[in-house]
């Protein structure tokens, strides 16, 4: 029995962008990333743009220049350095942002926050600390980071000399 296959349909090629057909629009502002509900990340990211989470993210990011907003369907496990985040979702780690960090009414997290500017929406669920003595110290060293492109948080001591047991 013979299969019966379409004839193949030749790739236009031309110089002339015109010719082709537009890309679909995303609705993103300019400048924005956003990683979508089924994307899970392990690693770094660094952006010099503003970038909104929905899915899955584990390691480490660096945004010191613009916002991070974790949305209400992300699950985020990671040290993030920011101007301003936004929580809207789950995450755990430590949280520095040079501006402001918010935790709206469906966020659930844990770690530390530090940051002159703290807002907590009730509903919001907190567990960790707060140290806005830090912030100019901890942007400075996020922001150096940057440059150099080594984003990575995690080393850094908290000179709290608390244990958990």
């Amino acid at each position: 029995m013979a299969i019966n296959r379409p004839a193949s349909i030749p790739f236009p090629v031309t110089d002339d962008d015109e010719e082709l057909l537009p890309l679909p629009e995303l609705n993103l502002p300019q400048g924005m990333t956003s990683l979508g509900r089924t994307l899970v990340i392990k690693g770094e990211i660094t952006a010099a743009e503003n970038l909104i989470i929905e899915g899955r993210v584990e390691g480490n990011i660096s945004v010191p220049g613009h916002a991070v907003a974790v949305g209400r369907t992300a699950h985020v496990t990671a040290d993030i350095m920011a101007k301003t985040l936004t929580i809207l979702g789950e995450a755990s780690g430590r949280f520095t942002a040079s501006k402001k960090i918010e935790l709206r009414q469906t966020a659930r997290v844990v770690g530390g926050l530090i940051s002159t500017k703290v807002e907590i929406i009730e509903g919001a669920v907190f567990k960790g600390s707060i140290d806005p003595s830090k912030a100019e110290a901890a942007v400075a060293v996020g922001k150096h980071r940057f440059k150099e492109g080594r984003p990575n948080m995690s080393t850094e001591s908290t000179d709290d000399n608390s244990t958990e047991d």
